[in-house]
């Protein structure tokens, strides 16, 4: 039997796997949508942006006691707040006043954010000297020792306008607190008449509070 005459057309079978794969892959390319990187990098929602807030609570004010609080977020839940009240005044006689400086460090949980329902538990300490114009004066003992204590809160707040920077809060807490006070006859230089040691339970915090919201860095990318 004769010999079988070579192919000599110089395609092989390697060469043909070879174009065929490139077509392949040519396909694949032309029908392929580009990506944008533009959309693959995106910053976060203007309303999930961390934030540092200023407020003052008007119900302490309405009392002419001076206050204000700085609310800085931790998470897009977890906040941390610290309200200060001051005040030296007497209600226009010596034998009614409240004289006070308190802080009361809270840390919040926000169920939703930038607004809605909050939950928080708070630390509180207080200087006082009260008197409500009748037969005593009653201050903190020998002027070192506050008032000691903590307690849980829980509020919400609203947006008051379009950019959502501007709020308003509502909040009501209650706690338990170590009192340790001097008690006074309530008049001019009035005597010493008595040291008492208690506890309290009940309302340690209301509030209505005018907010104002910065953004707190830029935003995380994603």
């Amino acid at each position: 039997m004769g010999k079988l005459p070579e192919i000599t057309s110089g395609v092989t079978y390697n060469n043909i796997q070879q174009l065929q794969h490139s077509r392949r892959i040519g396909n694949t390319s032309s029908n392929a949508h580009p990506v944008n990187t533009a959309d693959a990098v995106r910053s976060v929602p203007a309303d999930r942006l961390r934030k540092i807030t200023v407020k003052s609570n008007v119900l302490a004010l309405g009392l002419l006691i001076g206050n204000a609080a700085v609310e800085a977020d931790i998470t897009d839940n977890l906040s941390f707040q610290l309200p200060v009240y001051y005040s030296a005044l007497n209600y226009f006689t010596s034998t009614v006043k409240f004289r006070t400086f308190a802080v009361q460090p809270e840390l919040r949980w926000n169920f939703t954010r930038p607004n809605g329902l909050f939950v928080g538990a708070h630390f509180g300490l207080a200087y006082f000297n009260l008197a409500a114009d009748g037969n005593w004066r009653i201050q903190t003992h020998d002027g070192n020792k506050p008032l000691i204590g903590g307690g849980l809160s829980v509020g919400y707040r609203l947006p008051i306008s379009k950019d959502k920077r501007w709020n308003v809060e509502f909040v009501l807490g209650a706690g338990a607190y170590r009192f340790h006070y001097d008690k006074f006859y309530n008049e001019p230089n009035g005597a010493l008449a008595g040291s008492v040691k208690c506890t309290y339970v009940g309302l340690d915090n209301a509030g209505v509070s005018f907010s104002y919201s910065f953004d707190l860095g830029r935003g995380r990318r994603q």
